[in-house]
């Protein structure tokens, strides 16, 4: 079997090694202990859920941390490094971002196939940053719905609130939105194929942003006032179950897929 004709990052699987050239019983066992997290933690997102709809209003220790951060005087330009997420998280800028990563891998897939090199790594890599980013968005809004936890306003105490929007509030959107998007894209960018690239260097800063998001925007989401601790705590939760659910089935996808290439290749 001619290796070449595959993917740079994927390897003609067999029936001990993965198109990712994982080992598959190491690979079995790993898988097991992340489903039984996942469950444990989708367990824990349902008891959450249900509390906060019997809860709506803020316990008295999350009303607290809101009034403690915000009257911490912090200098302007930490403040301002501090909301960034949060701003780069608005609709526009965020459909914009996405875009940009998505007609960007396509882009690069399609100038691949016309030179006759390997593409359809880019191609699934575009589809299922999309697909992660925009499904978690609707279920986000659908568990919001269903929730139906006010947001902070000022009759709640002396807190600051930047924006009032007329949406539920539990669990948060925009930290859900970075784990999945920033999370998604960090796996995209350890995975084999990024590894053996020669300038896999550039995507450093790329990598150390998204760290830095997923950890900031629920600190950003509180201290704006926006959102309540529990809000932000599930808002994480909630994104760490649909971005597994999405590198599952990215992995499955690129195992499928190059099972196929290696029949084709067999019958050829």
């Amino acid at each position: 079997m001619n290796t070449r004709t595959y993917e740079k990052g994927m390897q003609p699987p067999t029936t001990t090694t993965t198109a990712g050239g994982e080992e598959r019983s190491g690979a079995r066992k790993r898988h097991t202990v992340e489903a039984v997290l996942w469950v444990v933690g989708l367990i824990v997102f349902v008891i959450a859920c249900v509390i906060m709809h019997g809860h709506p209003r803020p316990y008295p220790f999350e009303l607290s941390l809101t009034e403690t951060l915000q009257g911490i005087h912090f200098p302007s330009w930490l403040v301002a490094i501090f909301d960034f997420p949060s701003a780069v998280n608005q609709p526009i800028p965020s459909a914009i971002a996405l875009a940009v990563w998505f007609f960007g891998m396509l882009i690069v897939g399609f100038v691949k196939r016309h030179r006759q090199k390997p593409a359809a790594l880019w191609f699934l890599s575009a589809g299922f940053l999309a697909l992660c980013v925009v499904a978690s968005s609707a279920v986000n809004v659908g568990i919001d719905d269903l929730v139906a936890r006010p947001r902070p306003t000022p009759s709640e105490g002396p807190i600051h609130v930047h924006d009032l929007v007329p949406f539920p509030s539990f669990p948060s959107g925009h930290t859900e939105h970075d784990i999945a998007y920033y999370g998604f894209l960090l796996y995209l960018s350890f995975t084999r194929g990024v590894r053996e690239w020669r300038y896999r260097w550039l995507l450093i800063p790329l990598q150390l942003y998204a760290v830095y998001d997923i950890f900031s925007i629920g600190f950003s989401r509180i201290l704006e006032g926006e959102h309540w601790l529990f809000d932000v705590l599930g808002g994480y939760l909630e994104g760490m179950l649909l971005l597994f659910i999405f590198i599952f089935l990215y992995r499955w996808a690129t195992d499928w897929f190059a099972q196929r290439k290696a029949r084709k290749l067999q019958m050829a």
